[in-house]
């Protein structure tokens, strides 16, 4: 075993880290005997793991295809011991099935296709006689898991879970298994929710944009493909190759393990030994990588974008593979162009008013990357051409050296803290390991990256600028429109419903006798984990320690959000274009720079918050800038044209994405005119805002009880000295006793609030219905079981009967929403959603309403369900930078300790007794209301009706 250089070593090269993290951050890496990479990094922060199978395949080795992300997807369905209640049964049906499923991709007469397709209906359904559905999601929650989930890109794909680490052996043991003999079964019906998933993403606004740009930028390379395949390939799947993927990729020597978390590294080596060992061993093949050719001096290409007036374009250059040695200095090349507090060239041509907005990219693929240039001209009269010619200016200034010295050395210490937070968390660290690991390298290598910063010179910067951005690049300009999409049908074939759903396989029973260390649930002890400082009768200072790096977070959060005053949206913007009476913005900010810090502003339903970052060591000069700042900001009238513009895009933008419609709606119907979308801003009024009218609101906002976060090195008493001496709590007068509160509709009678939407593929349904007040525990703890049982996550009756039984959506969800704690005597809210292709629309509502009104009992679940719950408070104890805010959002919600002890406690005894007594005293029996939008077209109108009074909705109606 060898174990990789620790950060502390690095520490004391660059002074990045304190001298507290001697083991977070070392990462050891071990070889099984069958060639596969084990990375384990020990971090007892957090009473969880996190865990990642790592595989170097992904869409670039079967382009076009999506064999890469089905072959993801299958993975969830068990192997021939996971999933199975007699797999030499079922084996003989799936054979049969992959047979058919090669004869369909070498058929084009659609009778006989069709005539295919039935045939695999029909054995399909045969083979579910043997399945048991969800079972390795199933293992995975009952033995401490939770957040399962895969992704697929260009070059990799993952598998992660978070779980407890008292299961250790299980996890590697299921996590193993689920690697040695996948089995490729209900395929017929997951293929028609990835289907629904392209669906979705064509629905994006800007999806269909992105894949034309991507083909034309990365052509000839595998990366011009999309990742989940187009519609052709993916109407003409071959198991035969998706099983040749997996024999070829998915063996030993291409593959990773990832621990993170909770464990001793000694301990679990040999259960890794035992368990992963067994993978396959072997070699993936090694393909040549494809060169992308040099663009010849200014390429043109237009696209439709669905937005009007507004004017876009993009210049595109041939960018960096992960591993080359020119990242690092590009990296703070395009960081002289944008960064975190605004001082970029580019950013101020915007501060300036020279063009509406421009941002620089900068993506490392492992074999291309991209390097672009994207760009907004003013609203009115300026030209394409014009704004390039500014844009280029900037560029220029980088490849001429005009930058100073101390701008340059404040932008390494931008890319060092960076660095350093990305590594702070167990889940943002090991999402870094998987990623390097990905690209070919090692920690050490990372390590090394993070040291080039240091010894980057002036020279460096200006050689790449000068190289990379060339004269030879992709000019994209945007034209208003639309491109057709591919609507497929809804497939005429019957549902597979498997008869084993609460079934156990055999494997599962044996998985039983597997022994379990009992290790309780961790919560938040509040006098212990954060030390709470009054600091004045309305500012209170919650500090916790940083172990492990040397940046600090200061968030000053104030009790007042959008819902109460609508105008804090405009105001957050609004101040970062911003200086004060005796410094300019490019002053301000440009000192903020030097020190390694930033001042930015955010705003949420209930809060408004003003965030400080930066080095323990320049707390003081940051803190200073920062009072400077709230007590003495100028207004700026030439700025506010900044957060017109930005809402006028936004405005044309919203009608674009189904998603913000039925939102919309949902609020309408929820809320009526105290809906978000309507209690706000118009556009006209929104134009007549001034500085000094968002500075006033600024006021009333420094007037309002605030609670007050560091997170950092330094104690108590030197934080508290610091902000007493330089931040105005003097001003803070008024107190927030309860929260801003808006009371959900009640509805006596059905309805369908519909908005038609012709351009989209899938329709978006809510159904909403007010419930009881709640008013005890037992309602709290049994609305959070339900929730989990009807629609939480993967093994829920939404997700089973919906997604995986009948592939009528790709999105679902359903749940109880609570009233704040404090509110006790409001009533809750039940929602649930899902999102469908236009031409399945009712057959999704019938089985969501089905299930809404007779709810199916299965006591077998609620073992499951409670465990669920269990992991989700464990495995979401907060890392250290968020435990503050935590423990001030339970106290402000009216807990003197975590709430999650009593929850765990509260359910610890119900059963499904409970979870049917909530259901039909909040749910059943209430009148529900749907809002849809989709496609009239498609859409039988007269059949939705029978769900209740259909009432179309206008824009205006929802939407100020």
């Amino acid at each position: 075993m060898k174990a990789f250089l620790t950060m502390m070593l690095f520490a004391t090269g660059t002074n990045l880290l304190t001298a507290q993290n001697t083991k977070a951050l070392e990462v050891k890496e071990h070889k099984l005997d069958n060639g596969l990479t084990v990375w384990l990094n020990e971090d007892h922060s957090q009473p969880k793991v996190f865990g990642a199978v790592v595989v170097k395949a992904g869409s670039k080795d079967c382009p076009d295809t999506g064999i890469a992300h089905y072959f993801e997807h299958m993975m969830f369905k068990g192997t021939d011991k996971i999933g199975t209640v007699d797999y030499e049964a079922e084996r003989v049906l799936l054979d049969s099935i992959a047979m058919k499923y090669d004869e369909l991709a070498a058929t084009e007469d659609e009778l006989a296709r069709a005539e295919i397709q039935k045939d695999i209906n029909e054995l399909s359904i045969r083979s579910s006689d043997y399945v048991i559905p969800n079972e390795f999601n199933r293992l995975i929650s009952k033995y401490g898991g939770s957040g399962l989930n895969a992704a697929t890109s260009y070059d990799v794909t993952f598998y992660f879970n978070t779980f407890s680490p008292q299961y250790m052996e299980q996890w590697a043991e299921i996590n193993s298994e689920r690697l040695l003999n996948p089995v490729f079964r209900m395929f017929q019906s997951e293929l028609e929710t990835v289907y629904e998933e392209k669906n979705m993403y064509g629905d994006f606004i800007g999806g269909q944009v992105m894949d034309r740009l991507l083909e034309r930028y990365f052509a000839p390379h595998p990366y011009a493909y999309p990742i989940i395949g187009s519609t052709k390939n993916l109407k003409n799947p071959r198991l035969t190759e998706m099983r040749k993927f997996f024999e070829e990729y998915y063996v030993a020597s291409n593959m990773a393990l990832m621990l993170s978390g909770d464990f001793d590294t000694e301990t679990v080596l040999p259960i890794l030994e035992r368990t992963f060992s067994r993978i396959r061993p072997g070699e993936a093949p090694k393909k040549e990588t494809v060169a992308l050719p040099p663009f010849k001096g200014k390429e043109r290409m237009k696209v439709k974008f669905p937005v009007p007036l507004v004017k876009a374009m993009g210049l595109g250059f041939r960018g960096l593979p992960a591993n080359h040695e020119d990242q690092v200095a590009l990296a703070v090349a395009v960081n002289m162009l944008n960064n975190a507090n605004g001082t970029g060239f580019l950013d101020k041509l915007m501060v300036d008013r020279k063009i509406m907005a421009s941002m620089a990219m900068n993506e490392n693929l492992n074999e291309s990357g991209i390097l672009a240039v994207a760009v907004i001209p003013k609203l009115m009269f300026q030209t394409y051409g014009g704004a390039e010619k500014l844009v280029w200016k900037e560029i220029n200034r980088i490849k001429e050296g005009d930058f100073s010295d101390e701008i340059f050395n404040s932008l390494k210490e931008e890319q060092r803290r960076q660095y350093a937070t990305d590594l702070e968390s167990i889940d943002s660290r090991t999402r870094i390991m998987m990623t390097i690991y990905s690209q070919g390298k090692s920690w050490e290598d990372y390590l090394q990256d993070v040291s080039k910063i240091e010894a980057l010179t002036r020279e460096d910067v200006i050689r790449v600028a000068r190289k990379y951005f060339s004269e030879n690049y992709l000019c994209v300009t945007k034209t208003t429109g639309k491109y057709p999409k591919d609507n497929l049908p809804k497939p005429d074939f019957n549902p597979v419903v498997p008869k084993n759903s609460e079934a156990s396989s055999e494997y599962a029973k044996q998985l039983e006798r597997l022994p379990v260390q009992t290790v309780s649930p961790r919560f938040i002890n509040f006098s212990k984990d954060v030390q709470i400082t009054q600091l004045t009768p309305l500012a209170t200072l919650y500090t916790t320690i940083n172990p492990v790096t040397d940046v600090f977070t200061l968030n000053m959060v104030y009790q007042i959000g959008t819902l109460e005053q609508p105008k804090l949206k405009y105001l957050a913007n609004y101040l970062q274009f911003l200086g004060t009476d005796s410094l300019s913005f490019q002053e301000f900010r440009t000192r903020l720079q030097v020190l390694g810090s930033t001042m930015s502003f955010d705003a949420n339903d209930k809060q408004f918050i003003v965030r400080v970052t930066g080095f323990d060591n320049h707390l003081e000069e940051t803190v200073q800038l920062a009072g400077d700042f709230i007590t003495h900001v100028k207004a700026d009238d030439k700025q506010i044209r900044q957060v017109i513009n930005d809402a006028k895009i936004m405005e044309k933008a919203f009608f674009e994405s189904s998603d913000n419609i039925a939102g919309a709606m949902l609020e309408k119907v929820k809320y009526g005119e105290q809906s978000r979308f309507l209690n706000k801003l118009s556009l006209s009024e929104v134009k007549k805002l001034k500085g000094k009218d968002l500075l006033d609101v600024f006021a009333d906002v420094r007037r309002m009880e605030c609670d007050l976060h560091y997170c950092g090195t330094l104690s108590a008493d030197q934080v508290t000295g610091q902000i007493k001496a330089t931040l105005p709590l003097q001003e803070m007068t008024v107190a927030v006793k309860e929260p801003y509160y808006r009371d959900a509709k009640l509805y006596d009678k059905p309805l369908v609030y519909f908005m038609d939407m012709p351009t989209a593929s899938q329709s978006i349904i809510y159904a909403y219905t007010k419930g009881e007040a709640t008013d005890d525990a037992w309602s709290r703890h049994a609305s959070r079981l339900f929730s989990v049982y009807f629609g939480g996550d993967m093994s829920s009756l939404m997700f089973q009967e919906i997604r995986e039984f009948r592939s009528l959506a790709y999105r679902v969800s359903g749940r109880y929403i609570l009233p704040p704690h404090q509110l006790s005597g409001k009533a809750g809210e039940f929602v649930t959603m899902l999102s469908t292709q236009s031409d399945k629309t009712l057959d999704a509502m019938e089985v969501m309403c089905s299930l809404i009104r007779e709810m199916p009992e299965k006591p077998e679940r609620v073992s499951t369900v409670k465990q669920s719950i269990v992991n989700q408070v464990n495995n979401d104890f907060p890392p250290f930078r968020d435990l503050s805010e935590k423990v001030a959002s339970f106290r402000r919600a009216g807990f003197d300790n975590d709430p999650n002890e009593a929850l765990l406690s509260g359910i610890s005894e119900m059963d499904m007794k409970d979870i049917v007594r909530f259901y039909r005293h909040n749910v059943r029996l209430k009148p529900f209301v749907y809002v849809v939008v989709g496609d009239s077209r498609r859409i039988d109108m007269k059949e939705l009706a029978g769900y209740g009074e259909v009432i179309r909705l206008r824009k205006k109606d929802i939407y100020k």
